[in-house]
Order: structure tokens, then C-alpha cells, then sequence
């Protein structure tokens, strides 16, 4: 989506500074940096959330809870902060020769989902994570991007393997955007770029199981 917008103040196009410490700012022939201007692409779509109810079926969830429970299990943990700010279990599910249909299958999901973004999309770095939280844990709020290679995390994923009648709490929620209790479904999945701000709020009983996984791409620009 473009559009054509005039611009307050045109950065220029080359910047320099003589020996003496003085700027020599230049712009394109026939531009200037003021009253110019031009097509801008615009992206409504940056901080939207997506939904898509049946990814897996109640047998495939099935089969993933069964695949995270034989392995495994670490405490949650954060880059940074102390261990109260995220409370759960993680296993992690790699590529094996009984995991690979859900690797294609989440793959189709986020190329159809990201036909809604347009990010520049390359593959899954890390496994697939495998979160099961119980009653008193949670997810405090935070990004899914940060230091060292997680800044090139692109499409977020959190796909429920727990019906809604199997925990009580632990919802998943956003800051500055609202989402429905359909997110809850059993095998429905939600996507949203991994630089909005979201939690998983504490689970007041029952079990919560999902699975969540991570697009990267080429930094963005």
C-alpha cells in the first residue's frame, strides 16, 4: 500500500564534515529539504494480530502434547531478569523424522499469514517450544525480539494444544490490542510480529499447553 505524502523536512542523501568540523548536507538534483514530495509504502497491517481457528486437529494436538511430554523439561527463562518474571516448563521440539510434518505444516501457516504483513521471512532458527504452565504461572509482559539473534524474529506464534475447559486464566493478551476468547480454542493459533508487547497471565487452575514458534528474517529496515 503507498501513498503520496509531502515532507516536512527531506533527510539529505549525503552528509559530510569538513576538516574544519563544518556540514555539507546535499539532496538529488531538483530536491530540496523542504516542500518536497513523494510515495511513502504504508504497512496498516504492523501491529494487527491474526487468527486462524484449526491448524491442528484435536488428534494432531494430541500428538504434539504426546511428543513435548516425553521430552525434556527446563524451567521458562528470560535473557534478562530475575526467574519470577516468567514461570512455566519448556521442552523443545527439533526437526525429526516424526516432527517434520509439523514443521511443513506450520511453514504453509506462516506464508499464508505473512501474506497479510509482506515481512521478508527466511525459516525457523530455534525448535519448536513446547510451554506448559500451571496454576500460579505465567508470562509477565514482554517482547519476543532482543539481543543477539533474536532481533531478527519477524511473525510470532501461539498455537493452543489445551481446550478451554482444561485451565482457567492464562490468557493471552496484548498491549494496545484486544483479542477475543477464541484465541483459547484447541489447535487455533495466533500470529502477530514479534515486537508487540504480549503476556500470558497467570493460570488460576488447570493446565495450559501450547506451542510457540518463531519466523526470522533479514533485519528490519
Amino acid at each position: 500500500m503507498n501513498g503520496d505524502h509531502e515532507f516536512l523536512y527531506l533527510f539529505p542523501s549525503s552528509i559530510r564534515r569538513g576538516e574544519s568540523g563544518e556540514l555539507a548536507l546535499a539532496w538529488p538534483e531538483g530536491r530540496g529539504p523542504f516542500g518536497q514530495r513523494g510515495a511513502l509504502a504504508l504497512n496498516p497491517a504492523l501491529t494487527s494480530i491474526q487468527w486462524r481457528p484449526d491448524v491442528l486437529s484435536s488428534e494432531e494436538c494430541a500428538r504434539v502434547v504426546a511428543l513435548g511430554e516425553h521430552l525434556p523439561h527446563a524451567e521458562g527463562g528470560v535473557e534478562q531478569g530475575n526467574r519470577a518474571y516468567r514461570v512455566s516448563h519448556i521442552a523443545w521440539i527439533e526437526p525429526a523424522p516424526d516432527t517434520h510434518w509439523l514443521f511443513h505444516k506450520l511453514a504453509v501457516l506462516f506464508a499464508e499469514i505473512n501474506a497479510h504483513y509482506g515481512f521478508e521471512l527466511t525459516g525457523f532458527v530455534d525448535a519448536l517450544q513446547y510451554t506448559v504452565y500451571g496454576a500460579g504461572q505465567h508470562f509477565d509482559w514482554h517482547l519476543d525480539v532482543g539481543a543477539d539473534s533474536t532481533s531478527a524474529r519477524k511473525l510470532s506464534m501461539t498455537l493452543q494444544l489445551s481446550g478451554p475447559e482444561e485451565y482457567g486464566g492464562g490468557a493471552l493478551e496484548f498491549l494496545n490490542a484486544g483479542i477475543g476468547d477464541q484465541v483459547r480454542q484447541r489447535g487455533s493459533a495466533t500470529l502477530f510480529p514479534s515486537y508487540l508487547g504480549h503476556r500470558v497471565s497467570p493460570v488460576q487452575s488447570g493446565v495450559r499447553r501450547s506451542l510457540v514458534a518463531w519466523a526470522y528474517g533479514p533485519a528490519f529496515r
